[in-house]
């Protein structure tokens, strides 16, 4: 998981990277940092614009935008005068800096540099050189170049940002960057709304509501210590007030949103009240705003208060459950590889050495033949076991009779005396071999399936000790994630109807959720009709759901069944299984169709009929698994068995021209319509029984994902 949410926040940032929006962001952070100021010196805005130079020079020009817009609503041209060419000279100085493991102390130094130049030069333009002014630019060099790597680190760790799981430095580093932004908000105001006491406030409402008493409190405290970087008595005031702040919103987070806002109120009230009576004033509609902020703020917070802390206990059962895994995948190969060994086929000398032993040895002409006259008597052996061969395989077609002909064999093969023992024990001994061949390759078969579903054992415990892992464990955080409810839904159509006579179907199905975005809808179709044909479709259709409900990806559960069929079934019975698996979240299908009939796809404009020629489950031991992946946005699926299109005693496709002309019924209408049209082109004599799902996305007020 943690692996795919990275890759998740890559995705997010390089999707908007060009995007107005960063580029408004990039903007605001030159025009906060701009303003920001310690102590009346403005090293800020050279480190951040120094950054953007380094790594992201498609972002310069916005940076230095909101500088310039930053510095200019200051309204003091001396300050103007001091930054502007620092941030200049340094976004030009770090030009040179390439990849290398030292880069970021050359950013400092580059940064630093680019600060004491220009400042020293302002300086002495203005005021001419003294002790005073030239402390005051190395202060602010320092400072800028110590920044520079605050603002780096935080742009090379954004991935975090998007994720919601700060490390404690990464934290760190945000929170500072937070500062700086807030302390650039200082005497902004919308009438009787302090934008930097709204953003505070909001700010540490989502801290509180996200991460607890404890990171709220220790947000408040840095925050309010930084929010006017006076270094005053005034600083450590506020950050005593933010800090209790914090810590009290903090202690509510199990009371949802409202507990949270109750908190605040009534901690600013109570400042107010012991603390300071002008706290109110200047707080009540900035933190009435910065409420309306966080109730608006989308996403759905996570109870995570509510689980136990990893204990000892459950880390040792997840790293049992992982042995376990892997002794079943052990056990696949080991089987996989006994499979291969059993499939080698006997060698000719050693069914020779089988013959020489129960024949040859007893005959008194033995040690001429395979002394004196080795090559020709072992090529006669090897000739003979081939010619027998030959034989057996005519005679199993029936070319030829099973008495021996000896006047159809070489003339030189009477040179034994006993030619027709010879020959009886190689026929005897090739057809032993043959049997014994026959049930090799059905253990080496049998082997194979085991080692697949051994496999696939393995898998699921793997995956299940991944999930025992992650939901008990706190240490890689929660994610943020910001986003709205699933607003559509799977609009189901079910229809179906039974062979004439017969008081039972044969084609079952079912619906399996897989996830909260994906589920598998599954027909079996036994073969045949009645009982016999109900029951083997039922019982596949219970193997599939518990599998899938197990854990088993689709195209190994059905792998699993027809190894279950086959070595369960003595009787020929087989099960058609047509399967599709539903993704709203990806709006995509995967369709696996193992012995079935089509599935139609009813798009704006067409109908398309999707085949396979696969083998139903139960006849082989080894099936193909054909899937098939399709869009799922604006289609409609429609699934049937082969009783609904063998009703028509035609040969063009009648399923196929009906749903053209009804592609607008709702799914349960269409699924009853077609039902009906089947009865009607059967003439009321229905031959097999039928099933019919008609499947859409809808939204939850009940209208199609098309309008």
């Amino acid at each position: 998981m943690a692996e795919w949410a990275t890759l998740k926040a890559e995705k997010i940032i390089n999707r908007f990277s060009d995007s107005l929006g960063i580029q408004c962001l990039i903007v605001i952070g030159g025009f906060l940092t701009a303003r920001a100021n310690l102590l009346g010196i403005y090293p800020f805005a050279i480190a951040y614009l120094a950054v953007l130079g380094m790594n992201m020079k498609k972002w310069i020009l916005p940076g230095l935008t909101g500088i310039t817009v930053g510095l200019v609503s200051v309204q003091d041209f001396s300050v103007f005068l001091e930054v502007m060419p620092s941030a200049v000279l340094g976004v030009l100085a770090v030009q040179m800096i390439k990849e290398s493991k030292g880069k970021i102390l050359l950013l400092a130094g580059l940064t630093a540099l680019g600060t004491l130049l220009p400042g020293l030069g302002v300086s002495w333009f203005t005021n001419g050189f003294g002790v005073e002014s030239i402390l005051l630019v190395m202060v602010q060099s320092i400072i800028a170049a110590g920044f520079s790597i605050i603002f780096f680190f935080a742009f090379l760790h954004k991935e975090s940002l998007m994720k919601g799981n700060f490390k404690g430095e990464q934290g760190m580093v945000w929170i500072l960057v937070l500062a700086v932004c807030l302390s650039g908000l200082q005497g902004l105001a919308f009438g009787k709304i302090n934008l930097q006491i709204t953003f505070l406030g909001f700010f540490l409402l989502f801290v509180a509501y996200k991460y607890g008493a404890g990171s709220a409190a220790g947000v408040g405290a840095i925050l309010g210590f930084l929010l006017k970087w006076n270094l005053g008595i005034d600083n450590l005031i506020d950050a005593g007030l933010y800090s209790l702040l914090g810590f009290m919103c903090g202690g509510f987070t199990r009371f949802g949103k409202m507990g949270v806002a109750a908190a605040y109120s009534a901690s600013i009230l109570m400042a107010s009240f012991f603390v300071n009576e002008t706290f109110l004033t200047s707080h009540l509609y900035s933190s009435a705003l910065a409420l309306l902020m966080f109730f608006l703020l989308p996403g759905k917070h996570e109870k995570f208060f509510l689980k136990n802390k990893v204990m000892p206990e459950i880390e040792t059962t997840v790293s049992k459950v992982k042995t376990v895994g892997d002794l079943f995948d052990q056990l696949a190969y080991g089987f996989q590889a006994a499979g291969l060994e059993s499939r080698l086929q006997p060698e000719v000398p050693e069914m020779m050495n089988t013959l020489v032993d129960k024949i040859c040895r007893h005959c008194p002409d033995s040690n001429y033949c395979w002394q004196q006259d080795f090559h020709q008597t072992y090529h006669f052996m090897y000739d003979l076991f081939a010619y027998e061969e030959k034989r057996i395989q005519r005679n199993q077609t029936g070319e030829a009779s099973d008495q021996i002909n000896q006047e159809k064999v070489p003339v030189e093969w009477g040179k034994c005396s006993k030619l027709e023992e010879v020959m009886l024990a190689a026929q005897f001994i090739l057809e032993q071999e043959k049997d014994k061949e026959v049930w090799q390759k059905r253990l080496a078969i049998n082997r194979e399936a085991l080692a697949g579903q051994y496999r696939s054992v393995s898998q699921v415990i793997g995956h299940l000790a991944q999930e025992l892992h992650s939901q008990h464990n706190h240490e890689d955080g929660k994610p943020l994630v910001w986003s709205r409810k699933h607003k559509l839904v799977l609009d189901l159509g079910i229809g179906s109807f039974i062979k004439t006579g017969n008081g039972i179907s044969g084609d079952n199905f079912s619906s399996v959720s897989l996830s909260s975005s994906k589920n598998a809808l599954i027909i079996c179709d036994g073969m045949g009709a009645g009982e016999e044909a109900a029951r083997m479709s039922s019982a596949a259709l219970t193997i599939l759901e518990q599998l899938l409900s197990t854990g088993f990806e689709p195209e190994s559960a059905i792998k699993a069944l027809n190894s279950i069929l086959v070595l369960r079934s003595p009787e020929e019975s087989f099960v058609t299984v047509d399967m599709a698996v539903l993704n709203i979240e990806a709006d995509q299908a995967r369709l696996i169709k193992i012995g079935a009939a089509p599935t139609y796809i009813i798009s704006r404009n067409k109908v398309d009929a999707v085949k396979t020629s696969s083998l139903p489950a139960g006849i082989l031991n080894d099936i193909d698994i054909p899937a098939i992946d399709i869009p799922f946005k604006d289609e409609t699926l429609v699934i049937v068995t082969d009783g609904i299109l063998d009703v028509a005693k035609r040969k063009d496709d009648w399923l196929k021209e009906y749903l053209k002309n009804n592609r607008s019924l709702s799914s349960q209408d269409l699924a009853d319509s077609i039902v009906k049209e089947a009865r009607r082109l059967s003439g009321a004599c229905l031959e097999d029984d039928g099933v019919v799902l008609v499947v859409k996305r809808k939204d939850l007020a009940g209208n199609d994902a098309r309008n």
